[in-house]
């Protein structure tokens, strides 16, 4: 397929599957985690009342923040994530299997590094979401350590490219688990201890459905990927 599939039309077909993924995330997002922000926004409006905090004005602004990240947030990411996976697979050239398997190894592989992992080291905090001066501390945490764990599975995966041991996927694994490791050591730790305040029923049900939507995004983008990249282009050929 990648013989024939023009560059240009691999990044369409990258970017239309990154927004039908964006989708899905906004509809998850609206109709599970929504419920949750919701409730922890009810548990935070309480809070401000019972402390003679509460500001109406600024207080809706927030909560109409929360909803458009849902909406905007949610098609941005896929248009990135699409780029992303879009431009990893004709970098990495990948001719033994099908559009559709390699689109969701890329995609899963993905999931991992610029999810799974940073999440284990900085899980959502609900406080993040109702006060900018927490959320900024922990977003820059969290971005900081998803770029580590990047660009260390990036170019671990590419210097191995030209290893031709059988066992090369297990060395990178291993190599990437190691250099992750020692960044989750080095990475300060963020704890809230308005979090620990918090509901934990609550939390634990809407860091649940946070993964739960992110997990259904990646994976509907590769399954999103490998159908346009097989039956998209009259250039496709039988497999890659």
């Amino acid at each position: 397929m990648m013989g024939t599939l023009q560059t240009g039309k691999v990044f369409v077909l990258s970017t239309l599957a990154g927004l039908l993924a964006g989708g899905v995330l906004v509809g998850i997002n609206l109709g599970l985690v929504q419920r949750y922000n919701t409730a922890l926004a009810d548990i935070e409006l309480e809070n401000l009342l019972a402390a003679g905090e509460f500001d109406e004005q600024e207080f809706d602004i927030q909560m109409r923040s929360i909803y458009f990240s849902q909406l905007y947030g949610s098609t941005i990411i896929g248009l990135a994530a699409g780029a992303l996976v879009g431009g990893t697979f004709i970098a990495a050239k990948i001719r033994i299997m099908s559009p559709l398997r390699a689109a969701l190894l890329i995609a899963g592989i993905s999931w991992f590094v610029l999810y799974v992992i940073p999440t284990v080291k900085y899980p959502p905090s609900p406080t993040a979401m109702f006060d900018p001066e927490v959320a900024g501390t922990y977003k820059e945490l969290l971005a900081g350590y998803t770029v580590v764990s990047g660009l260390s599975a990036l170019g671990i995966a590419f210097g191995f490219r030209k290893v031709k041991r059988k066992k090369k996927v297990l060395g990178a694994a291993a190599l990437y688990l190691v250099v992750v490791s020692g960044a989750f050591i080095a990475f300060p730790d963020y704890l809230n201890k308005d979090d620990s305040l918090l509901p934990q029923p609550v939390v634990s049900a809407w860091r649940s459905a946070i993964s739960l939507s992110m997990t259904a995004f990646w994976f509907a983008l590769g399954i999103i990927f490998g159908l346009l990249w097989k039956y998209g282009s009259k250039s496709a050929g039988r497999g890659i």
